[in-house]
């Protein structure tokens, strides 16, 4: 499926779509592979001459709760009502690439990459997958859940703080596999009522996905911010500074700690792709001082700026195919 790949496929198929009996082929092979673990829904496949369709799914069992990767190509179905597929769940679909169209008596949802779409599965629903989806899917039943009267489904972005917490979460228990902790199954519990509720439950269990979601927002958004702080990282996640400083704790680092250390990571990148001076690279990277620079990259590598650069042959342009005369026509960082 992709980076981070692990285990085996709890269902793995391909099925001609020129075959006349592509559909029952695709269910017979599906309750071969998976039996009752991964209930097919009813799937109808589309008729072409060339090509098969191909489906992969791996499941991660939270007690009573299920998370799935899922591989899809161009398919379409039906799901929920009264007896109906899984149709006392809660269900999630975090969209990574490809579209899901879901579709009821009440609303038509568009559920692309970096959206994420929300429906109880006791609501009748038709859907259509494009080829080459992938999407992260998260089943909980409707008794865990408080859901208002008449709700049926919502959308959110998966970049909201909300959504980067759960998603963070669920990779975390992926890695971890079948047999993790209650602790984590009630963790999900609460990281998914936040992202309803559109806010994030300050609680110990869930310090790891605080932690790991603070990360990538440092590593993806903040990194060259050069007043970045706690507090600034706090906000973006909607958390306490507090529960941001016990998060870092729980895994043995500090906040600004980690900031300090990817900083000098893409230093020490770009002193082997650039022919920036130390003292640029200290302005670009927000270091005090080109002394604070030389000091903390000598902590951290072992050796000065200027050593490491010694050893390394830096291209000498920048992007724009020149080298920067002063810190201020430094481009900002990817």
């Amino acid at each position: 499926m992709g980076e981070g790949d692990y285990g085996r496929f709890d269902v793995d198929i391909h099925v001609a779509y020129a075959d006349e009996n592509r559909n029952h082929m695709l269910l017979a092979e599906w309750r071969r592979q998976a039996g009752e673990s991964v209930p097919p829904p009813p799937l109808r496949l589309p008729r072409v001459s060339q090509g098969s369709y191909a489906v992969r799914i791996r499941r991660t069992m939270l007690h009573d709760l299920v998370v799935e990767e899922q591989y899809s190509d161009a398919i379409a179905g039906s799901t929920g009502g009264t007896g109906g597929h899984l149709q006392d769940r809660v269900v999630s679909h975090f969209t990574t690439s490809g579209q899901w169209l879901f579709r009821s008596a009440r609303r038509t949802a568009a559920v692309g990459r970096g959206s994420a779409y929300i429906r109880r599965n006791d609501e009748p629903w038709d859907f259509e997958v494009s080829r080459g989806t992938r999407a992260l899917m998260l089943h909980i039943p409707i008794e865990e859940v408080q859901l208002r009267p008449g709700w049926a489904a919502a959308s959110a972005e998966q970049d909201s703080p909300a959504s980067r917490l759960l998603l963070a979460h669920l990779r975390a228990c992926i890695e971890i596999g079948d047999g993790i902790g209650v602790a984590a199954r009630n963790a999900t519990l609460e990281l998914f009522r936040g992202l309803l509720a559109h806010q994030v439950i300050d609680d110990e269990p869930l310090y790891s996905a605080v932690a790991r979601a603070a990360q990538e927002c440092v590593d993806e958004r903040l990194l060259s911010e050069k007043d970045l702080s706690p507090a600034v990282i706090a906000g973006q996640l909607h958390v306490s500074v507090r529960t941001l400083h016990r998060a870092f704790a729980a895994e043995g680092k500090s906040v600004m700690g980690y900031v300090r250390e990817r900083r000098l990571a893409r230093v020490n990148a770009e002193l082997a792709t650039t022919s920036w001076t130390i003292s640029e690279l200290a302005a670009r990277w927000h270091f005090s001082s080109e002394s604070h620079l030389i000091r903390s990259f000598r902590q951290r590598f072992g050796e000065t700026p200027a050593g490491r650069r010694g050893r390394t042959r830096p291209v000498g342009l920048t992007r724009a195919g020149r080298a920067p005369s002063r810190p201020s026509e430094l481009p900002a960082s990817e």
